[in-house]
């Protein structure tokens, strides 16, 4: 037999339950927080139309403005930053939190003590793929340091500056 407060419990979470599908219906608010794994991309939908973005961080996150209510988020480093949307006004339509981590599912970390880690990408088969933290993550970003470090020469020697 089933007592009042199992009862009572079970009524509750069935209300947020129905709450939370009739909010998702109506069309919820733009989110203050979102998590994107690496290397993924994530649909940003705004209740209200914008005009230009501004990504916080852009080494951690790339966000491009698809239509005026929907901007597309890519997760590109480890880090939390911030995407701001701005009306044809000025007007803030939304600042939303961005914290880019590993995907959570079908992977695999191996410790290797001093050696470092490894990870692995298992769907179906594991397959070595290079994650923050790998030892090889640091030649990759001094290398991406240096793609950059080149492109902003050649923008200013095009632009005369």
């Amino acid at each position: 037999m089933i007592d009042l407060r199992t009862a009572s419990m079970a009524a509750a979470a069935a209300m947020l339950l129905s709450t939370a599908a009739t909010a998702e219906e109506l069309g919820t608010a733009t989110p203050t927080h979102m998590n994107v794994p690496a290397d993924q991309s994530v649909l940003l939908h705004l209740d209200r139309p914008a005009k230009t973005i501004v990504v916080g961080n852009p080494m951690i996150a790339e966000a491009q403005l698809i239509n005026d209510r929907t901007i597309y988020v890519l997760g590109r480093m480890f880090g939390i930053t911030n995407i701001v949307a701005i009306d044809a006004a000025g007007a803030e339509v939304s600042n939303t939190g961005v914290a880019v981590g590993a995907a959570d599912y079908q992977q695999v970390t191996i410790y290797r003590g001093p050696g470092g880690q490894r990870n692995l990408a298992c769907a179906p088969h594991c397959e070595r793929v290079v994650m923050q933290g790998d030892a090889e993550m640091q030649p990759m970003g001094q290398d991406a340091d240096k793609k950059a470090e080149i492109s902003q020469k050649a923008a200013a020697l095009g632009t005369g500056k």
